[in-house]
């Protein structure tokens, strides 16, 4: 079999002729028409398609980077082209392409890409019966490219352990870069400065102190990165810690796990700085798995808990009191619900509608994003909290209830569900032949996995790529160590 990492020579060749011919017939017959910026453009362009082709699995960690790191978005946001900032996200075919018709790979479909195409089946035949199609337009598309054509693209790219590695260490880098650039604006109190895009502040505070007879307490400013959305970049950081904890107990070089180790702080750092309260429970979340599922031994907890407390009361001391108006949840229950947060009442209105909506609609839901079409009619009857705007729900499998129904709920956690089956048991059965970096990688995704559903329980699906490249690296791992059938096999490979 060719290999993986190597071009062959003749290819190169190949590969280069056509560049030249193509760049020949540019210069030739566009020189005129064609502006000096456009054919410099032109010409990086071809020295970049020869190393991706000579380095696809370089090509696929640099992409995975820039995309986790919302890089392409950030392009726009400074003046970029939309093709050009778009293109990063269609690169991604680049080495897929190589190893199909440069190394006559197989095109991999498995088990949990048979089971998105017919998630699309069920959610195309949810909104064909809906009030209006055109309403899960939008839902529709995501889904679509955001989804199920991001979900091929990785799993035929990321074919290899080393590849497998280096898209994880790709993800955590990304959170290494973002969370650290928080820590930088939270210590220097430099929250003007968004560092061109990648490090944003929402102008609305929080408190972080309790009211007295004296003031209403201490504000601040919430962190929200390269995202733009204080929520959504606490949920994309906290999934990468028990990927790099994965990677920490996983790598056999000690400079690598202590990279790793390191890596957790201004992660977590970051995450801590919105001020999500989803993030602080998800977390408590994964030390609960990783007891539960005896991943690591108890002083290893004891270690990850303990570096845990220490960022959170010396770099974010003020989440303390954050996370303890989770309390004011109870209240929601007895009569009287004014001393409830407006955000938490909120957040009970809408998903109080999802359900209802949900009874409504049982078996194919409204239609693939058109809960929140709903929720405000539906919402304000309930009285928790009046409704001005449409919402979607704040739940994800409320709101996939509501949506898709029972059906599409079903096979959509079909999906989470089977990857985190085969995942737990490749896991034990390299933990038998002791591949210790085979068990705590495949480890790793799956607590990364349960770390986002736990988030999903205070969120509704949004920026969907980064939940289906989670759920494509999980297929990717599945296929990768799924070949191994045997101790041996694993022991060896």
């Amino acid at each position: 079999m060719r290999t993986l990492t190597k071009l062959p020579f003749h290819n190169l060749h190949l590969i280069a002729g056509f560049g030249f011919i193509l760049l020949s017939f540019f210069l030739v017959f566009g020189l005129r028409d064609i502006d000096p910026p456009l054919i410099f453009g032109l010409l990086v362009l071809l020295l970049l398609a020869v190393i991706m082709s000579a380095r696809p699995e370089f090509t696929t960690t640099l992409i995975l980077f820039a995309l986790y790191a919302n890089l392409g978005v950030i392009a726009k946001r400074n003046g970029i082209p939309d093709v050009v900032a778009t293109s990063l996200f269609a690169a991604l075919a680049f080495p897929t392409l190589i190893y199909v018709v440069v190394y006559g790979q197989k095109v991999i479909v498995n088990f949990a890409s048979m089971l998105m195409v017919l998630y699309f089946a069920v959610i195309l035949v949810s909104a064909a019966l809906s009030n209006d199609v055109m309403d899960s337009t939008d839902r529709l598309i995501a889904f679509v490219s955001e989804g199920l054509i991001l979900f091929v693209l990785v799993t035929n790219s990321v074919r290899t352990p080393s590849i497998l590695r280096g898209a994880l260490w790709a993800l955590v880098l990304a959170g290494v870069l973002m969370g650290s650039l928080s820590l930088y604006q939270e210590i220097t109190g430099s929250y003007d400065n968004d560092f061109g895009g990648w490090a944003e502040v929402k102008e609305s505070e929080i408190r972080v102190e309790g009211e007295s007879l004296i003031d209403d307490g201490e504000t601040r400013q919430r962190l929200s990165g390269p995202i733009g959305s204080k929520n959504r970049y606490a949920q994309i950081m906290v999934v990468l810690v028990p990927l790099a904890l994965g990677l920490m107990w996983a790598e056999r070089r000690r400079l690598y796990r202590v990279a790793a180790a390191v890596s957790i702080i201004p992660i977590v750092g970051g995450a801590l700085l919105t001020f999500s309260r989803g993030a602080g429970i998800s977390l408590v979340v994964m030390l609960l798995a990783l007891v539960v599922l005896r991943i690591v031994k108890p002083l290893h907890l004891l270690l990850v808990a303990t570096l845990l407390v220490v960022v959170v009361f010396v770099f974010v001391p003020d989440y303390v009191y954050r996370i303890s108006t989770v309390s004011e949840l109870t209240q929601l229950t007895s009569g009287d619900v004014t001393e409830v947060e407006g955000s938490l009442r909120g957040r009970a209105t809408v998903n109080l509608a999802a359900i209802q909506i949900f009874v409504d609609h049982p078996l194919l839901g409204v239609g693939p994003g058109q809960t929140a079409l709903h929720t405000r009619a539906i919402g304000n009857e309930i009285g928790l909290r009046v409704l001005t705007t449409d919402r979607r729900a704040h739940n994800m499998y409320l709101e996939e209830l509501a949506d898709t129904g029972i059906v599409g709920f079903a096979v959509f956690m079909g999906i989470v569900a089977y990857l985190l089956r085969r995942l737990w048991q490749i896991g034990k059965q390299a933990q038998r032949a002791h591949a210790t970096d085979i068990y705590y990688t495949t480890m790793g995704l799956l607590l990364a996995i349960i770390v986002y559903l736990a988030t999903a329980v205070f969120l509704h699906l949004s920026y969907v790529r980064y939940y289906w490249l989670l759920i494509a690296l999980a297929s990717a791992a599945v296929e990768i160590y799924g070949r191994h059938t045997s101790t041996e096999q694993l022991t060896s490979g």
